[in-house]
């Protein structure tokens, strides 16, 4: 994953790696990009902004949330635990559908089999 894309806010223009964003997350018509450098606040939707980032890599776990899985570390009970502690709730309805999406990552970045906890 490569590319950089850029955040506007207000008269505020910020270049992100779209491989440095460890998630997203949306609320009252604002995200904020939550990157290895720190938090960056738009205003957008999250669907809109999920359209910029490779569907290979992002993981949309809940209506508010789109999580980069190279920082996932473990999908469980909790939710989805990342690299840097943080944890992110999963949506029930998206659950099932995220954990095979997680597992196949898991696949093709030569990790094997994911284990998942209930």
């Amino acid at each position: 994953m490569s590319g950089t894309i850029t955040l506007r806010w207000r008269n505020r223009r910020t270049a992100v790696r779209i491989d440095d964003i460890l998630y997203i997350e949306s609320y009252n018509r604002h995200l904020s990009v939550f990157t290895l450098n720190g938090k960056t606040e738009v205003v957008g939707k999250l669907s809109e902004m999920a359209e910029h980032l490779p569907e290979t890599d992002f993981l949309c776990i809940h209506k508010s949330f789109v999580v980069n899985m190279k920082y996932i570390t473990e999908i469980d009970g909790r939710g989805a635990v990342l690299t840097d502690g943080s944890v992110l709730p999963v949506s029930v309805r998206r659950k099932t559908a995220a954990i095979k999406k997680f597992d196949s990552y898991c696949d093709m970045r030569g990790v094997g089999k994911c284990l998942f906890w209930e």
